[in-house]
């Protein structure tokens, strides 16, 4: 793993005044365990045995582990256990000096060194013998964290005081109070993903000294994509053990993709996660749908996170700092949904200098600019707007046409259509720091889709005469439509203060706007003899929810043993939904609004040293169309069982109020619409969570297993089962319901992950089932939607100099369908005749299984005096073996005879994009 920039060598000399000869040290026998940091342990090792030890602090400091006295024996045992599991070379110089370094070129420079810095070993070796006496014990340090280079916030890093359990995360600004440190001769290792750790030796002084660390990000190259452990800083995607994963979004680029780089999609390679639904980039976390999972960001509700039909999410990586993902069993400070959270903070901006980046692709153009106003005040503007090009329009035309060697043609529509079709985003953030106790940010989001499908008509000037005799003077115009706009704008105002070294508030008042349109209408107008007659048919469906929010939220220290949060909240809705069709039939007409109070208290409490981790809480919410008060008990758990393996688990209760309901359509395809819980059609929805897994973390390597139980109650579905056929007036009749039902999934995870050296990666499974039950459908259980039984991921990711290759394989059984078996005719009394569809029993059908593999190559070099190869050229290869994936089956009544089709997903499809800062 290469851990240390080419043209940066920073050296870390360890010695002790005690000489002695190469073979002597090298039998040495180890006569105790040592568990932990390496640098760390060789430091422990230097003092207990007097060793003196030579290495790279900066390499070191990314690998822990054990010394395990009954296994390696002697310090040549350790030694050739560093090489042959980390690849290590190392010397024992005839004076007893051992070198350690992470290959051979380092190696020698590490020697070389020695006889240069001579006068600094011999002050490093008498400053080693001065006993540094504390001047405090047990005593309160608190610190602000910040991104070196561009003097941004870095918000959950990890700080513990090195060689015990004991720590503590920064909040969202970067902030962090550790209580009942033991000495201020301490040790206090600070680590955050992407970043290089730092350790900070505190200095004895009377004085309540206030840290503030500068974090350097990595500038190696990055050999782990995705970790399950606590302590790799290097990873693009980190798993806490708290059931919540964490991701480094700067880092996205080694990872395959199709025109962007997606926060989403790189979630969905994380197993739980399911990654087969190439056609929303919504996440199915655990048997749960997207609408069940809360996306939070920067502390408003995102609604709806598509771009290009789902293809895309419409986060914009370049405006993001930090995402972390709880995969279930969250805290009580989060409510509302079902399934999972996603919080995602925005970047602050630079406060040092204006920078400006972006990237080109075969499908957008994307920049950002950051800029420092003053010494109080940055901003940041990102925007991202797509093309029609060759990718876009292949993406597009999988939603509008069919791909399939045995699809049903379409009709023929008169006319012709050229489409206009786009997607945009803009990100904005302005943060004021007015004193260094407060911070106010002002953030903003707007995600847009639109697409345009537009027939134009041509008719003659002169209409042939009717064959009946009738007037000639008679014209006709028709006006279509064809069109879909959908997107998301939201923005907040935060408020944060540290009140005190135990206090901390958070105050935030915010506004999200979901809108979605679909005009799907034609309309003839026919005037003859100066009589007109005007025919009107199509599908008009309208969505809209309004969220307005105000809430705060409070965190205290009680003392190093219990951390206290509580908060309130307030969040006014206004959700109106409109299907209709014709000009007369309003098939679903939906309009409410409602208010959701809510209160919760939760306390993280630490037992036996710190290893076992107790977060009892409790929410209680009020929502007014139910007009009942909803309590949520929750639990979760962490036990470090041993350096390598700990124990979590999580229960708790969960409602949600706000649902996007899916409208079940056996001949077009499902889709779903926003709208309230009403106590009345749809109530409001339930779910208990059991988590349960163990996490074995070795230096080199990552296993984990974990289990989950939900149950599911309440929950909500519409249907257009049964329509008429349509007639040459364009009438239709339907007959539409809503269900209520229950439904529960449970699975399996696991991972086995190789987390450093030049070839890492992981292999992850998921055994799942997901089922529901509607008693007006079906008495029995069956299979959901979005049901994936066995799901197969597996990541690669080689580095080769200045370039990383990367390869992900997805393998998914097939997702359940509903399917119409045949029709049949009835003739009315009044000689009008009306076809009814037979239907199938509910998702007995499975689509076909789901594998695709990805390719990727990405260079990165420096120009303009640019740091760390932040820009790169990246070439990448989605479907490479060009699989047919069924996306959906779509039918169609020829007489009484029901043909069927497939909508396939994307073919192979290249991709070519540029990475750019300057």
């Amino acid at each position: 793993m290469r851990f240390v920039q080419r043209h940066f060598l920073s050296f870390f000399l360890i010695f002790i005044t005690t000489a002695a000869s190469a073979q002597t040290v090298g039998n040495l026998r180890i006569r105790k365990d040592y568990r932990g940091n390496m640098v760390d342990i060789l430091e422990m090792m230097s003092k207990d045995m007097s060793i003196r030890f030579v290495y790279d602090k900066n390499h070191m400091s990314r690998y822990k582990g054990s010394i395990n006295s009954q296994e390696e024996r002697t310090i040549n045992g350790m030694l050739n256990m560093f090489k042959s599991v980390w690849e290590m070379e190392y010397h024992l110089s005839e004076d007893g000096y051992i070198f350690i370094g992470k290959d051979k070129e380092r190696l020698d420079s590490l020697i070389k060194s020695k006889s240069i810095e001579k006068v600094e070993v011999k002050v490093a070796e008498k400053k080693s013998k001065e006993k540094l006496t504390p001047v405090k014990r047990n005593f309160t340090l608190s610190g602000d964290i910040i991104d070196k280079t561009n003097g941004e916030r870095i918000p959950y890093a990890s700080v513990h005081i090195s060689g015990t359990t004991h720590g503590v995360s920064t909040d969202p600004n970067g902030n962090f109070t550790i209580e009942k440190v033991p000495a201020d001769t301490s040790t206090i290792v600070i680590t955050y993903l992407g970043y290089q750790t730092q350790r900070i030796n505190l200095k004895p002084s009377k004085e309540n000294t206030r840290l503030y660390v500068e974090m350097e990000p990595q500038t190696q190259d990055i050999a782990a994509v995705f970790i399950v452990g606590r302590k790799d800083d290097k990873a693009l995607q980190q798993y806490t053990g708290e059931h919540k994963m964490k991701m480094s979004p700067m880092a996205l680029k080694v990872l395959p993709n199709v025109g962007e780089k997606d926060i989403m999609r790189g979630f969905q390679l994380m197993p739980g996660v399911s990654a087969s639904n190439e056609n929303s980039s919504g996440m199915y976390v655990r048997g749960g749908t997207p609408d069940q999972n809360l996306i939070l960001y920067d502390g408003f509700t995102v609604y709806y996170v598509d771009h290009l039909h789902g293809f895309y999410s419409a986060f914009n990586s370049n405006a993001i700092k930090d995402v972390q993902l709880y995969k279930g069993g969250f805290e009580s400070k989060y409510g509302g949904r079902l399934s999972s959270v996603t919080e995602i903070t925005a970047k602050d901006g630079n406060s040092k200098k204006a920078t400006l980046g972006g990237e080109i692709s075969l499908l957008s153009m994307n920049v950002y600019a950051e800029v420092p106003i003053g010494k109080k005040i940055t901003s940041l503007v990102a925007f991202r707007r797509s093309y029609q090009g060759y990718l876009y329009n292949k993406i597009s035309s999988q939603y509008t046409e069919e791909d399939s060697e045995d699809a049903v043609p379409r009709p023929q529509r008169m006319g012709s259509s050229q489409p206009t079709s786009y997607f945009y985003d803009l990100n904005g953030k302005i943060t004021y720091s007015p004193t260094k106790k407060d911070i106010v940010s002002l953030s903003i989001f707007n995600g847009t889709d639109y697409l345009d499908n537009t027939p134009q008509f041509k008719f003659p000037k002169n209409m042939p005469a009717p064959p009946d005799g009738s007037s000639d003077d008679r014209s006709i115009t028709m006006d279509n439509s064809d069109y879909s706009r959908y997107g998301n704008i939201g923005g907040s105002i935060r408020w944060a203060r540290k009140n005190n070294e135990k206090l901390t508030s958070n105050y935030l008042m915010s506004y999200s706007n979901f809108y979605s349109t679909r005009d799907q209408t034609r309309s003839i107008t026919i005037k003859e003899d100066g009589v007109s007659e005007k025919i009107k048919n199509g599908i008009l469906e309208e969505n809209s929810l309004v969220d307005f929010s105000m809430k705060s939220d409070w965190k205290y220290s009680l003392n190093e043993k219990n951390l206290l949060e509580f908060g309130a909240s307030g969040t006014y809705y206004d959700i109106n939904y409109k299907y209709s069709q014709n000009d007369t039939s309003s098939i679903l007409n939906k309009a409410n609004k409602a208010f959701l109070g809510g209160l919760y208290f939760q306390d993280k409490i630490k037992f036996l040293n710190n290893n076992l981790v107790f977060t009892p809480g409790l929410r209680a919410s009020y929502y007014s169309l139910s007009n009942k008060i909803y309590i949520e008990p929750r639990l979760g758990i962490s036990y470090l069982l041993n350096n390598n393996l700990t124990l979590n688990a999580a229960t708790g209760l969960y409602y949600q109020y706000a649902n996007r309901v899916i409208r079940e359509d056996v001949m077009s395809g499902n889709a779903d619409f926003w709208i309230l819980s009403d106590n009345a059609d749809i109530p409001v929805s339930s779910s208990k969570h059991l988590n349960i897994g163990l996490n074995y973390d070795l230096p080199n390597y990552i296993f984990s297993v974990e289990g989950y139980y939900k149950l599911n109650q309440t929950i909500s579905e519409y249907t257009l089962r049964f329509q008429r056929s349509q007639f040459p007036d364009g009438s239709a009749q339907v007959s539409e319901q809503f269900f209520t039902g229950d439904g529960y999934s449970t699975g399996l995870e696991f991972l086995a992950q190789k987390k450093s050296g030049n070839l890492s990666g992981w292999i992850s499974y998921t055994l799942a089932q997901v089922k529901n039950r509607f008693p007006e459908q079906s008495s029995k259980y069956y299979f959901a939607y979005q049901d994936v039984t066995h799901e197969l991921k597996s990541v690669l990711i080689y580095k080769f100099g200045n370039f990383d290759f990367s390869a992900t394989w997805i393998f998914s059984t097939g997702r359940p369908y509903t399917a119409p078996l045949g029709a049949y005719t009835i003739t009315q009394a009044d000689g009008l005749k009306e076809t009814f569809y037979a239907v199938s029993d509910k998702n007995t059908f499975r689509l076909p299984d789901y594998h695709r593999l990805d390719l990727a190559a990405t260079f990165r070099f420096n120009v303009f005096g640019s740091i760390g190869r932040q820009n790169a050229v990246s070439v990448s290869l989605f479907n490479a073996y060009n699989r047919k994936n069924v996306s959906s089956k779509q039918f169609q009544l020829a007489g009484n005879t029901i043909l069927e089709s497939n909508i396939n997903y994307l073919s192979i499809t290249p991709n070519v994009s540029l990475i750019f800062k300057f």
